[in-house]
């Protein structure tokens, strides 16, 4: 069972590579690394069909959804409630204008809550996770306790909610959902990984919010 990181440099989003034989890559960030991103996709599943999943609408995170998803044949799926202005290619929905750039729509598939992503060496539930955006999501798979958190919470704190559809009461609310299933393994949308012992960090969130 494999997760390959491939690290975001400058404001770009860490993307994750997940194995098996329906493998899945979260998140596909600005797009500025797409060609190394490609050949790393490449490199580790060949000419294996790739499905992307968004973890929520910003830039950072959904800006290379279009060509990725053309590179790869794939199927886009992120939670409804952030699913409109990807589709609609809104610059100021998916907050692509405070990067100074233009967001191109792309086509995607609703996943909700529950919904459950089997890639062959993992499955993968999908959470709704509110917050950091209206229809942020997580995938938490509860045999391993890996948690891919997008930007809901870091190794050493929390994503921002002061960016349109924010809201740090449902942040808090996320982070003690999240607490609640005791995650070994964190995988955030930001910065480093943390093996073992990842529910600490949602203590440490849960503290930075003034929650416990």
């Amino acid at each position: 069972m494999t997760i390959h990181m491939l690290q975001g440099a400058g404001y770009d989003s860490n993307c994750y590579l997940v194995t098996g034989e329906r493998p899945i890559l979260v998140d596909t960030g600005t797009g500025i690394n797409h060609r190394r991103l490609v050949g790393r996709i490449d490199e580790v599943v060949g000419d294996r069909r790739v499905d992307i999943v968004l973890t929520h609408r910003h830039y950072d995170h959904v800006g290379g959804a279009r060509r990725m998803a053309e590179a790869l044949d794939a199927e886009v799926m992120m939670h409804p409630l952030d699913a409109a202005p990807v589709r609609e290619g809104s610059s100021e929905g998916t907050s692509a204008n405070i990067f100074g750039e233009v967001f191109e729509a792309v086509e995607v598939s609703d996943i909700e809550d529950g919904h459950v992503i089997d890639t062959g060496d993992h499955v993968f539930t999908v959470l709704h996770t509110p917050g950091h955006s209206v229809g942020g999501i997580c995938l938490y798979e509860g045999e391993t306790g890996i948690l891919i958190s997008g930007d809901t919470v870091f190794a050493d704190g929390v994503g921002r909610w002061d960016l349109p559809t924010g809201d740090v009461a449902s942040l808090a609310a996320s982070i003690r959902k999240l607490a609640d299933l005791h995650p070994v393994d964190l995988y955030p949308g930001h910065g480093p990984c943390v093996r073992g012992r990842a529910h600490e960090r949602m203590g440490i969130a849960l503290r930075y919010l003034g929650e416990i």
